[in-house]
């Protein structure tokens, strides 16, 4: 830790057009970075790469650390600058620099209200950890807390280069700190991850900003322009929205800034990841079934407006269907009273279907066969037309500030009148936090475990951002989150007591779901995670009966096939669809064969598996992938065309000696020697994998 004046300071100083300030700045600075604030506001001045010579400095008059708003009756966005809140003390410890305002602080408007802070720096290795803590010592009930206010952004590298500085990870890559960058708000959860990343590519620099918090609430990166012209300056403040009372005390999340070299995909990985792991855990495909299957069936035995499609006593026979052509597990969807989307929370069997006992003797049945049967639910979902709802279930929707439920729709499924939502069953969200709520569905889904049941998928797994139910039991920004992983955790814990392989899937965008099962619909949900946690698998949907083309793509593509013949309505064994279920037979021997490659493995640049780009015939797409274990390649070829193609296989980047093996649907797999030609069917695929 060092304490100095600095030039830089002396000159901003020097160019100040206000009222004098201290001409010394305090400096905390390690071999890797430095970092420097004002002595009489404690504004954040300057954060240095002293590794990649980037230099992030806010204009004058810019440098910020954090903003209160303290809402006022007739001016509702009305906030307290820290910048401008005179520094109480600092304490300093090691690499690690603390800063205390006292107050009483003064809003815009010159109003003083009765507020305490504390902001922490402190130097972790090449990382910069910012933490904020608050006291409301007022009537006023504070909505938001942002910091620290990291400027500069838009000066990330020379000045030749700067305007090539964009955000990311996707949907946000590509938008640049050039002029006119304006605010981009980002929120987690909602976005896969808890990390952004500003990062120039002409550089190969980065700047790694993550929310390194342990406690589930909503959050976001706000990236703030303000001034014009040489005076523009683009910061970036974590924004939290506590609700926070009156007496009470806040403790915002860490957030971590870490200079790193390479792109957002090397950051998530490298900082990311590790962080989350350490904290949250993640579970690994071989402990998770579910994630190793790479198609299933999936069957609504009864619609929402009351079709009945199948019994409960003819699951057993909807396995036989699907082990016919080699899938070996069946989702139920619709085995609840009401049907499919309908009757919510009541997870026992409708009596239109059957009985616990008749579920019972079903699942034994299909372990017998070696299937093993999971059942579609949710926990964030109920019906409105159940005396439960009337009764009970409504006092813990979730509302927004207005007071009223903060989604209500349904899907109509069985009948042209509700598919044009006239007679649809209605649902809204439901707050998990109350405990009533959550015991009830770990009553019903213990019993499920009970009675042989391998797992669950849990769908519509988006919580409201915010809950405004005044009676939620852990606060707006965290309620939705918190609770939702609280009771994932007692379901987990309860039903794997019963049963120890029981898993589940999740139809989410959130990476804290991988902590509970490595499976999620749908593809594009996740994508972006799954650059940084390719343990993870999305899933896709095939419904129609000669989409081999939908077959082909999934696999290229490394999704888990839901096979849902006539849009969930039968099995793989029905008329026309048998020769699309021969071939998901064939392609899924070849695909379980490759499964710690080609499935379980991760994707790598496509362009090492080296084929003639430039004459690759129009309709052929590939994908390259590797066992982490042993470092095995293998390459997927997929031809959308009308007619064969023919291209030229010259081998894997590295090894183009090795040879290799080319796997065909219903085709023993040969050997090659490398270059070879490879010839790929109309609407087929090949695998193509080193020895």
């Amino acid at each position: 830790m060092q304490i100095a004046a600095s030039a830089e300071a002396v000159q901003i100083a020097e160019s100040h057009n206000g009222p004098p300030v201290a001409l010394e700045s305090l400096v905390l600075e390690n071999a890797a970075c430095r970092v420097e604030v004002d002595r009489q506001h404690g504004r954040l001045l300057r954060v240095q790469d002293r590794l990649g010579g980037v230099d992030l400095e806010s204009p004058p008059g810019f440098a910020g650390n954090f903003r209160v708003l303290v809402p006022l009756p007739d001016v509702p966005r009305n906030f307290i600058h820290g910048k401008d809140q005179p520094l109480a003390r600092f304490e300093v410890a090691a690499d690690r620099l603390d800063l205390h305002w006292d107050g009483p602080m003064k809003d815009e408007r010159g109003n003083t209200h009765n507020l305490g802070a504390r902001l922490s720096i402190e130097l972790r290795d090449q990382a910069i950890e910012f933490r904020f803590s608050l006291t409301n010592r007022t009537a006023i009930r504070i909505p938001e807390i942002w910091y620290p206010a990291l400027g500069g952004l838009n000066r990330f590298g020379p000045s030749e280069t700067a305007a090539q500085t964009a955000l990311n990870p996707p949907p946000h890559g590509g938008k640049r700190f050039n002029r006119g960058f304006g605010q981009h708000l980002i929120h987690y959860p909602s976005q896969n991850m808890g990390f952004v990343e500003v990062g120039n590519r002409a550089l190969s620099r980065g700047l790694y900003l993550g929310a390194h918090d342990p406690i589930a609430r909503l959050k976001g990166f706000l990236f703030l322009e303000e001034g014009a012209g040489e005076e523009r300056n683009a910061a970036l403040w974590l924004v939290h929205y506590p609700s926070m009372p009156p007496d009470g005390t806040f403790e915002g999340a860490p957030l971590v800034a870490q200079f790193h070299h390479g792109d957002w995909i090397r950051a998530g990985r490298e900082i990311y990841r590790p962080w989350f792991i350490r904290t949250f855990g993640l579970v690994k495909p071989g402990d998770d079934w579910i994630r190793q299957q790479s198609f299933y069936q999936m069957i609504m035995i009864m619609l929402p407006e009351g079709n009945v499609n199948y019994r409960i006593d003819q699951i057993p026979q909807l396995a036989r269907d699907g082990l016919k052509y080699g899938v070996t597990s069946l989702q139920v969807a619709g085995w609840q009273r009401g049907g499919h989307d309908n009757g919510y929370p009541y997870y026992e069997p409708d009596p239109r279907l059957g009985t616990w006992d008749d579920l019972e003797r079903a699942l034994r049945d299909c372990h017998a066969q070696g299937v093993k049967v999971y059942f579609f639910v949710n926990i964030h979902v109920n019906n409105l037309d159940t005396a439960w709802y009337r009764r009970e279930l409504k006092h813990y929707n979730f509302e927004t500030i207005q007071g009223h439920p903060a989604w209500i729709d349904g899907w109509g499924m069985g009948t042209l009148a509700s598919r044009m939502k006239l007679t649809t069953p209605l649902m809204t969200f439901a707050d998990v936090a109350f405990p009533a709520l959550a015991d009830a569905h770990l009553r019903y889904f213990t019993k499920l475990a009970q009675i042989g049941a391998d797992g669950l998928h849990i769908d519509k797994l988006f919580p409201s951002a915010m809950n405004f139910n005044p009676s939620t039991p852990l606060g707006p920004d965290r309620s939705p989150w918190e609770g939702t992983l609280r009771l994932l955790d007692r379901i987990d814990r309860g039903c794997r007591a019963i049963q120890p392989h029981f898993r589940f899937s999740m139809e989410t965008t959130w990476d804290r779901a991988l902590s509970f099962g490595a499976a999620t619909w749908w593809a594009g949900n996740m994508t972006v995670a799954r650059k940084v946690f390719p343990e993870l698998v999305e899933t896709v949907g095939l419904y129609q009966p000669y989409d081999y083309i939908g077959v082909n793509d999934a696999v290229r593509l490394g999704h888990a096939v839901m096979v849902a013949p006539f849009h969930f309505n039968r099995s793989m064994d029905s008329g026309p669809w048998r020769g699309l279920a021969r071939y998901i037979r064939e392609v899924k021997t070849i695909r379980d064969d490759l499964a710690d490659c080609v499935f379980t493995g991760e994707p790598i640049d496509p362009g090492e598996a080296l084929l003639e780009l430039s004459s690759l015939p129009e309709g052929v797409d590939h994908a390259a992938y590797r066992n982490p274990s042993n470092g095995r390649r293998a390459c997927i070829v997929t031809q959308r065309g009308a007619t064969p193609a023919t291209l030229t296989f010259a081998g894997f980047t590295g090894s183009t000696g090795r040879p290799v093996r080319l796997y065909r649907p219903a085709t023993a797999p040969v050997t090659l020697s490398l270059p070879a030609e490879i010839t790929v069917e109309a609407e087929r695929l090949v695998f193509v994998a080193e020895e």
